[in-house]
């Protein structure tokens, strides 16, 4: 049933398709910030924005007779069949596992003690998530490298555009701003809280439902939008746009966001020091916009009481954290999935049977021993480019968009350890493909090919530092 959601999410997509000239990944990777239970809500069902835009844009290719879909030449061969191994293995669990190991106690949802095992909506609903996530892997391995680049970049801004909202939501929490409540609160299963306080600090969740969520895709964007700030010329609209997700990230009041955020700090700080020594080149811009950061941050913290605020911040969400309700209920949920683990003699109740906090307890209760085993094996194959000495990189800027996705792929895995479920969000999928194909071997169509013939490891060349 439509609702007040409808309509402007059908523009948004329409708008979104004439920008970005029809790319679907683009597409995809902007509306994936605004969740199913939240913001431009696709009416009653509670159908992710995403999903709606991927399916109608695949649609639209073909009612306009686009050719056959072919994968991308010299991608990473090894990686695609580990990835569809996985895929393949997983969505079998999700079918058979339940019917094997019925009445094994599971716990499926946050409100309730372990039930009795039983293939249920859960197991077709996730494996309906599964299912287009693998249609985002394939739309992106199917795209050319170009359009691979501008879909980080939409991505991006999607994630600012999440920030936008959520101090909206501050602004209408603080001043009574009107917030447009039909559209944004839509889906009857949920309650999406306004901007709230916990001792005394205001904590945002902007177009998702939980705050976390919110910090892992913001994350995501910060380490994204971070690395072009890093690894381009000065660009004052980009710059913006970083400091606004990192106040959206900091207001979040999220464990998950903090951790993440520390990891791409010092991560992308070692990286920016290689960087910048490897290429003997400064930025004046850079240098001055760093000097005012560290300058003004040190300037507020002697002259105003941030030293207090920031005590009280990191108690709350990190110091204190083993003393809330919060983290005693998200490790019984890991504990209960180490049972179904235990249960189901190590090979998982089935893909969506089971609900844990943290990716490795959602997978090892879920799709057990083996399906872990393949996820990383996949993700750890993807990462060869970096010291594989035989192969090559096609271009230059196929080489900073690798390094730049398995960036990103870090702070959306960081994450998800902390505090993920199962793997269905689009823009993993979407990085893990980007990873996949912009490393080549042998012949490619690409443009001015770079071929890196001395035998050594890539990891400079990989940096764009050649």
């Amino acid at each position: 049933m439509p609702t007040a959601t409808t309509l402007p999410l059908i523009i948004l997509i329409a708008l979104l398709w004439r920008l970005t000239k029809g790319n679907v990944l683009s597409v995809v990777l902007f509306t994936s910030i605004f969740d199913a239970a939240s913001a431009l809500n696709f009416g009653k069902l509670g159908v992710s924005p995403w999903m709606v835009a991927l399916l109608v844009g695949l649609a639209e290719k073909v009612l306009k007779g686009h050719g056959p879909f072919r994968l991308i030449t010299g991608i990473n061969q090894l990686a695609l069949k580990l990835g569809v191994s996985f895929v393949l293995y997983s969505a079998w669990s999700g079918i058979v596992f339940p019917v094997i190991f019925a009445g094994a106690p599971v716990l499926s949802s946050h409100d309730t003690s372990p039930a009795p095992l039983n293939w249920n909506v859960s197991n077709f609903a996730q494996l309906c998530y599964l299912v287009a996530c693998v249609l985002v892997y394939f739309v992106a391995l199917t795209s050319t490298r170009e359009e691979l680049r501008s879909a980080l970049q939409w991505y991006s801004r999607g994630a600012v555009t999440a920030a936008v909202f959520a101090f909206y939501q501050l602004a209408n929490a603080v001043f009574h701003v009107p917030y447009p409540s039909p559209i944004l609160y839509s889906h009857p299963g949920h309650v999406i809280y306004p901007a709230y306080m916990i001792r005394g600090m205001w904590r945002l969740n902007g177009t998702f439902p939980e705050a976390s969520e919110l910090a892992t895709y913001a994350c995501l964007g910060v380490a994204l939008l971070g690395w072009d700030v890093v690894t381009r010329r000065f660009n004052l609209p980009r710059t913006v746009g970083l400091g606004l997700l990192i106040a959206s990230v900091f207001m979040t009041l999220s464990t998950v966001g903090y951790l993440c955020l520390s990891t791409i700090v010092v991560t992308g700080s070692v990286l920016s020091l290689s960087l910048v020594f490897r290429q003997r080149s400064f930025s004046p811009q850079k240098i001055l916009m760093a000097l005012l950061l560290v300058g003004g941050g040190v300037t507020l913290f002697l002259t105003t009481d941030a030293r207090g605020t920031v005590n009280k911040v990191v108690s709350s969400v990190v110091l204190e954290k083993k003393d809330t309700s919060s983290y005693r209920d998200r490790s019984a949920m890991n504990s209960a999935a180490i049972d179904t683990l235990k249960d189901t003699y190590f090979m998982g109740a089935g893909w969506g049977s089971a609900r844990a906090s943290g990716l490795i307890y959602g997978l090892l209760a879920n799709v057990g021993v083996i399906g872990v085993a393949l996820l990383a094996a996949m993700l750890l194959t993807i990462c060869l480019p970096l010291v594989y000495s035989h192969g090559s990189f096609v271009h230059p800027e196929s080489a900073k968009t690798y390094v730049k996705s398995l960036f990103g792929l870090m702070s959306m895995l960081t994450a998800l350890l902390i505090a993920g479920a199962e793997p269905v969000e689009p823009v993993l999928w979407a990085l893990i493909a980007i990873a996949t194909a912009a490393y080549a071997r042998g012949p490619s169509n690409e443009v001015a090919p770079v071929p890196v013939t001395d035998g050594r490891a890539h990891f400079p060349i990989a940096l764009g530092l050649s």
